[in-house]
């Protein structure tokens, strides 16, 4: 074996200068791969730990977005309500008026069609003597007509009702108490063709008894469900004129003039719901107007009367 001067080795001096120059040239290259490997494993591990940062605790940005919405809603929504609650309350004290009103209407108006179809059936053709006996309820609609309304303190459809329908069941009431006589009424002697007669009288004003019961208990029903007072109506002094046993002539006329006033009765009184003065369906409505003028005659005619 060879020995330099320094006394190392000479063999072993070259295999560590290859070893020196090997682990230059490999090391390098070897070095830049890990390193790149270690940073791609550092980057992936912060990107998951932000990623999960995220969920658990999102930015405040995030979370004011998010709540702004909620906030509106919780803030629009009520205000709707409230508004519409109050519209609802304020509606629903007028609505008993009107819809107590449409009930009785209704009611009146098929009283009304029911006896005029009915009444068709008796005998009409003869002509009787007019007459207004004193046993016939008068109802002033000349004066109901021109009320005036125009007061404070309640709407239009509670002044209405409280003022109409109170004179609308006292009305009634004494036509009830009419009828009621009349279907008693005892004819003297009848001939044959009146005892035809007689029978469809009675059943005529059987049915009108009925209705008119009926329309009354209805009007009665709808009064106290909107608390006006039902008025109490006493019967008529001048009932007693009214005789229970006649001759036919005088039977005849008596229904004649009952069943005319009846009919003129429930006539005035459904036009005077369906045209209120002042409306343009009277303007717009021939029935209306005429029912309107009719009136307007009466109230100049007893004006006139009135100055003289």
């Amino acid at each position: 074996m060879d020995v330099f001067l320094t006394g190392f080795p000479k063999k072993l001096l070259v295999a560590t200068s290859v070893l020196v120059i090997i682990a230059m040239v490999v090391m390098p290259s070897e070095a830049k791969p890990l390193e790149h490997k270690i940073r791609h494993e550092r980057r992936q591990h912060e990107a998951l730990a932000l990623t999960k940062d995220l969920r658990m605790k999102p930015d405040s940005r995030v979370l004011e977005h998010r709540r702004r919405p909620h906030r509106r809603q919780n803030v629009l929504p009520q205000t709707k309500d409230s508004l519409g609650l109050m519209r609802l309350q304020k509606n629903v004290h007028l609505d008993r008026f009107k819809n107590a009103t449409r009930k009785i209407i209704k009611k009146l108006k098929n009283t009304r069609r029911f006896f005029n179809e009915e009444r068709r059936i008796l005998n009409e053709t003869r002509e009787y003597r007019d007459g207004m006996p004193d046993w016939l309820p008068t109802i002033n609609f000349v004066d109901i007509h021109f009320y005036n309304y125009k007061k404070r303190g309640a709407t239009i459809s509670e002044r209405k009702f409280a003022y109409l329908m109170p004179k609308l069941y006292k009305s009634l009431m004494q036509y009830h108490d009419i009828f009621k006589l009349l279907i008693n009424v005892e004819v003297d002697v009848a001939d044959d063709p009146f005892c035809s007669y007689n029978k469809t009288r009675h059943e005529l004003i059987g049915k009108t008894l009925q209705r008119l019961y009926s329309t009354i208990a209805e009007i009665r029903e709808n009064m106290g469900s909107v608390g006006v007072p039902v008025p109490q109506v006493s019967k008529s002094k001048d009932l007693h004129i009214l005789e229970m046993k006649v001759d036919a002539p005088q039977c005849l006329k008596n229904d004649y003039i009952a069943f005319r006033a009846y009919g003129n009765l429930l006539n005035n009184w459904y036009s005077e719901f369906r045209c209120p003065r002042g409306k343009k369906v009277t303007e717009n409505n021939r029935r209306c107007r005429e029912y309107e003028d009719k009136l307007k005659e009466k109230k100049d005619r007893r004006s006139k009367n009135t100055e003289r």
